[in-house]
């Protein structure tokens, strides 16, 4: 199934529990006629002729299929809606249950975070570097806030003159405010190649679920290069959730 496509996988089974939420966070109202999941969609639009979604679901999910289908239909992307297997929990096993569908280069984008300032070849941009020999790149946001830092997936960068990108070396999932200081920036969306693809979601997965990583620790993720897109928000908390539905009735 992998085929020579490159492939954005997005994870779309989260429960949605912590929030309580009437309806999917992807298809919350951002403005006339749109909802989450479509910033993420135009992110893909200009990459139409490289790319295939695989779109994760959960039970409950018929809507955000019906508006997958109908929006991937007029931007001629490739479609396949595959399920989350019970067994792997939260995004990083959404990514692992649709591991048949990976491509060359596989990215990752979650349907919850917008941009603030849309950029249209981010994501064509993420994954070449993957494509250029990388085994895993990131898009990324500066960040200074430990508060965010704290509850959000963490990177520490760094440059240097003999690298064109700023690149990972530090990495953790939610590491509390304790350890956030440690931290500069906060990942958008990630990519790996195939090949390295188990050993890259394997760290990722570890730190998901706050299990103890493998012998190689975070190795598979150091010198990752990253892209900064600016700074996006969140769905994830209530007062994201607050804002942005308040300006979409503004």
């Amino acid at each position: 199934m992998s085929g020579g496509r490159d492939t954005v996988v997005l994870p779309c089974a989260g429960a949605g529990t912590r929030l309580g939420l009437p309806i999917a966070k992807e298809l919350l109202p951002t403005g006339p006629g749109r909802v989450a999941l479509d910033h993420t969609l135009d992110l893909l639009a200009p990459h139409g002729d490289r790319l295939r979604l695989v779109a994760v679901l959960g039970p409950g999910r018929e809507a955000t299929a019906r508006h997958l289908t109908a929006r991937c239909a007029d931007l001629g992307l490739p479609l396949a809606l595959c399920s989350q297997d019970v067994k792997l929990a939260e995004s990083t096993g959404a990514v692992l249950s649709c591991e048949a569908w990976w491509g060359p280069a596989t990215a990752v984008l979650l349907p919850d975070q917008i941009l603030a300032h849309p950029a249209p070849h981010a994501v064509g941009d993420l994954l070449d570097l993957v494509g250029a020999g990388h085994r895993a790149a990131f898009l990324t946001a500066a960040e200074n806030d430990p508060h965010r830092l704290a509850v959000d997936g963490a990177l520490r960068l760094e440059s240097a003159a003999d690298h064109a990108w700023p690149q990972v070396e530090d990495f953790a999932d939610k590491p509390g405010l304790e350890q956030a200081g440690r931290f500069n920036a906060v990942w958008f969306a990630y990519a790996f190649a195939r090949g390295p693809g188990r050993a890259v979601l394997d760290v990722l997965h570890r730190a998901t679920l706050r299990q103890p990583f493998g012998p190689e620790g975070i190795a598979p993720l150091l010198g990752a290069p990253t892209l900064d897109v600016g700074p996006f928000t969140d769905l994830g908390t209530w007062p994201s959730l607050a804002a942005t539905i308040t300006g979409s009735v503004l």
